[in-house]
């Protein structure tokens, strides 16, 4: 991925059922339906996917592959440091 900041949906999973939540890429700040940053003053455009688990990156792998709708976006999954 680039180093530029991408507008993005934060995937997990609730209820058995993928939940994705879009944030401005610019400040980090959780927008509203109409993809609008408050904060920034900018229309978001969301075509990438962060995933907070192996499992929702699986599931959200799969959606992206068989959905014609999803064929621009772009998916990782966000790592989280092991506790010793």
């Amino acid at each position: 991925m680039s180093n530029t900041k991408k507008d993005y949906f934060m995937a997990c999973i609730e209820d058995e059922s993928p939940s994705l939540r879009p944030y401005c890429g610019v400040c980090e700040v959780q927008l509203n339906e109409d993809y609008y940053c408050e904060n920034c003053k900018r229309q978001c455009l969301c075509t990438h996917i962060k995933c907070e688990d192996t499992d929702t990156y699986s599931m959200m792998d799969a959606l992206v592959k068989k959905n014609e709708s999803f064929k621009n976006f772009t998916i990782e999954i966000l790592v989280r440091p092991t506790k010793d």
